[in-house]
């Protein structure tokens, strides 16, 4: 047992090795694919003191700069080749799993129980979504400080050790770099003084716990400068979803919908169907006995002096008090039970372990490790593509908008990699637009909404129907005049509408649509469709030397956009049918290799595979 942090590393290897091609999904998309910052380490520094470094569009900046750190030693290593990002989460995971191990150890568990705490810990099916959503690496990075910093702490309280002291302050510090959730640590920490050694007895804080406790709330209040400093802080409270009065009684209502999840963690989902609730409302009530239950549990293990389990239960509730206290989009998910989840296995761990369990304690940690095990291997699954995952989601929770949203952005992106004009391009394109128009349905307003308006007025756009397209990006418009991607997509309306008129007029809309793209630009400066859109409106007024800025900049911030791609195919075929000689093939050759690179991505798509059949035809002309 005193390598059991090799069996705990194993037992994740061997539960995840299915996920390690798991897509990108959703969040990834702007704060790791289209993510500028990450491309460079030289934004290393950036990444500590600005927020807007968090995404590729400056409104959903976070401060995470270690997470950030991450993601670009990832990219520096392979680019976007998803596996060694799903590596790191997978590592990260193996490293949590054996700090719960070694910290239980420190505890006086006992190496047993600290072997089957990390197993459970390992093969939760709660870790799943940290492990297989990238984006989620947050939640695993925060809890790899959150748990060093509290193992640091207690070999540090039974050592005398000035050195685990300082290893402490440092993984809070780390940890709040990482994800603001490692908040709670100097109060887990006290919790830890006060009920495992001091017995829950005396509350009285001398001088000496005054010390050992006052560098970690000078840390958290120094890291609460910091993000108020940088405009985080003060951002994210601006943007509030909700008043305490639903907040409160919707996140009682989460708790026990939680610990349901911890306890029988089946029918896991990205978007489970969940309803905000008010004091009165009905649902609330069974949550509020559960808690009084949960309190008067906690007052039973008090008088019956068992320290650990009441410190671990107490740490679990104390885990999920910012999200409890924080007005957020996503009413409840899985991976906000992460840390709560650790703290769940050792009790679970030491549970099992009593002496009058002790004769069936491998029988019963055995099948639940496999239960676990099993359970875990087939969620991975779930997260293989965009389809898989949203229409289990769909499947379990089909009252939720989300769910329909990203379901019809999944069939939206499998129609764009189909051949232009077949019946499988068409299929998906009629399913993207009924999942965007359920959504509405089910939530006709806020931000989700605008998302989906927007969508629905792409798919009706690509279908032919302009005018309901115009439709719901005015709506959208209306509805958020600030909503950048709905303000290119009018522009869009309106360059199209220009490129079927002649004339004056024709110009006109041409240059209507350059206005909608810098009005989008002013909002998302980074926004790469509008650039790109914009180019294209360049090349149609024959502004060539604007088209070639505004194509440059998009193909900056998006290199792996086909169309973007073929549209700068055409831009050099279009300079080459101006010039002579020498420079003629050299545009010629530019054009090819634009022609060439939009196919790789794409070889359904008609439009470079026509471009490349003139560029060749032209390059034998010149022989």
């Amino acid at each position: 047992m005193r390598h059991g942090w090799v069996w705990i590393v194993g037992a994740c290897l061997l539960v995840y090795a299915n996920s390690l091609q798991n897509g990108f999904h959703y969040d990834d998309e702007h704060s790791v694919q289209n993510n500028i910052h990450i491309r460079d380490l030289s934004n290393i520094g950036r990444f500590f003191s600005d927020p807007a470094t968090f995404s590729v569009d400056h409104d959903k900046g976070m401060y995470r700069p270690l997470l950030l750190v991450s993601y670009a030693l990832n990219y520096a290593v392979g680019g976007y080749e998803v596996g060694g990002y799903h590596l790191v989460n997978i590592a990260l995971h193996a490293a949590n799993a054996s700090l719960l191990w070694a910290l239980l150890i420190a505890m006086g568990a006992g190496r047993s129980a600290a072997l089957m705490a990390g197993l459970l810990f390992a093969l939760h099916p709660l870790g799943s979504e940290p492990v297989n959503y990238i984006s989620s690496r947050s939640e695993s990075l925060a809890a790899l400080f959150y748990l060093g910093g509290l193992w640091a702490f207690v070999l540090a309280q039974h050592r005398g050790s000035r050195a685990y002291r300082t290893l402490s302050w440092g993984c809070l510090l780390c940890g709040l770099l990482s994800k603001s959730s490692a908040i709670t640590l100097p109060a887990v920490l006290l919790l830890y003084e006060i009920i495992v050694l001091r017995g829950a007895t005396s509350w009285r804080l001398g001088r000496d716990v005054l010390r050992r406790h006052g560098p970690y709330w000078i840390v958290s209040f120094g890291y609460i400068a910091l993000i108020v400093a940088n405009r985080f802080l003060t951002t994210s409270l601006s943007k509030r979803v909700r008043g305490m009065d639903e907040q409160l009684p919707t996140q009682i209502k989460a708790l026990a919908f939680y610990a349901k999840l911890l306890v029988w963690p089946h029918g896991l989902n990205v978007e489970h169907q969940f309803a905000v609730s008010t004091a009165g409302a009905a649902a609330v009530w069974p949550a509020v006995l559960l808690l009084i239950s949960v309190a008067l549990g906690l007052l039973w293990l008090q008088r019956k002096t068992k320290r650990g389990l009441l410190f671990l239960s107490c740490w679990s509730l104390v885990a999920l008090l910012p999200v409890a206290i924080m007005p957020l989009n996503v009413l409840v998910n899985e991976r906000r039970l992460y840390v709560p989840a650790a703290a769940f296995c050792a009790a679970l761990a030491l549970l099992l372990h009593r002496p009058s369990l002790r004769r069936h304690t491998l029988r019963i940690g055995g099948a639940v490790l496999v239960v676990y095990a099993l359970l875990t291997w087939q969620r991975n699954g779930v997260w293989e593509n965009d389809f898989t995952l949203w229409e289990d989601a769909v499947s379990k929770a089909p009252l939720m908008p989300r769910a329909h949203l990203y379901m019809g952005n999944a069939h939206k992106d499998a129609a764009f990699m189909q051949r232009a004009g077949s019946s499988q391009a068409g299929a998906h394109w009629e399913q993207a637009r009924a999942a965007y128009r359920r959504a509405l349905e089910l939530q006709p307003s806020g931000e989700l909404a605008l998302r989906a308006l927007n969508n629905l007025g792409a798919v009706s756009f690509v279908l032919r129907d302009v005018e309901g397209a115009e439709r719901a990006y005015l709506r959208a418009v209306e509805l958020n005049p600030r909503f950048a991607d709905a303000l290119v997509n009018l522009g869009t309306v309106y360059h199209d509408r220009g490129r079927n008129t002649s004339g004056v007029a024709g110009r006109q809309l041409l240059g209507k649509s350059v206005e909608y793209y810098r009005r989008a630009l002013q909002q998302l400066p980074n926004h790469a469709d509008a650039w790109a859109n914009m180019g294209l409106a360049y090349h149609d007024m024959g502004d060539f030397a604007g088209a070639r800025q505004a194509y440059e900049r998009a193909l900056y911030l998006n290199p792996r956009n086909e169309r973007l791609l073929n549209n700068l195919g055409n831009y050099y075929a279009a300079l080459a049918e101006q010039s002579q000689g020498a420079e003629r093939q050299r545009n010629l050759l530019e054009a090819r290799s634009y022609f060439q690179r939009a196919l790789g991505l794409n070889p359904a798509y008609a439009g470079p595979r026509s471009g490349l059949q003139f560029v060749e035809d032209a390059l034998k002309q010149l022989q």
